[in-house]
């Protein structure tokens, strides 16, 4: 979908064409988006690919450690991966130079946190415990 406004440094967002028709897209356009908010329709992803995300990764010793990691692929919907002969469902595929890993939209928050000091604050409240 051709986007139809351009966003300033300044932060003041500009139609890219100032014609009437163009303002009737854009508005319309606005329309449908409250529309889809309005029924509850509009899907909200926690992340994009190319997105850092920090793990909160907790070994079988008992340590935990933070490891950063770059998104690679999303699935709004899911996706079906065989593990151990066990099929997962997984929403965002990432990883790093060293390991990878699989993600549901549920585990945002919890394990896997958009900024390092979220996980690092959760880890130290789980160090506390």
């Amino acid at each position: 979908m051709e986007r139809l406004t351009i966003k300033a440094p300044s932060g003041l967002i500009h139609l890219k064409d100032n014609t009437e028709m163009t303002m009737n897209v854009a508005i319309k356009k606005l329309s449908d988006f409250e529309d889809l908010e309005e029924q509850n329709r509009l899907l909200k992803l926690p992340c994009a690919v190319g997105d850092t995300v920090h793990h909160l990764c907790t070994f079988k010793n008992g340590e935990s450690e933070i490891i950063e990691m770059k998104v690679e692929c999303v699935e709004p919907c899911g996706a079906i991966r065989q593990h151990k002969g066990v099929c997962e469902i997984w929403n965002v595929y990432a990883e790093t130079d060293y390991t990878k890993a699989y993600f549901k939209f549920f585990d945002f928050g919890k394990t896997v946190f958009l900024t390092k000091e979220e996980a690092e604050t959760t880890l130290k409240e789980l160090e506390r415990e």
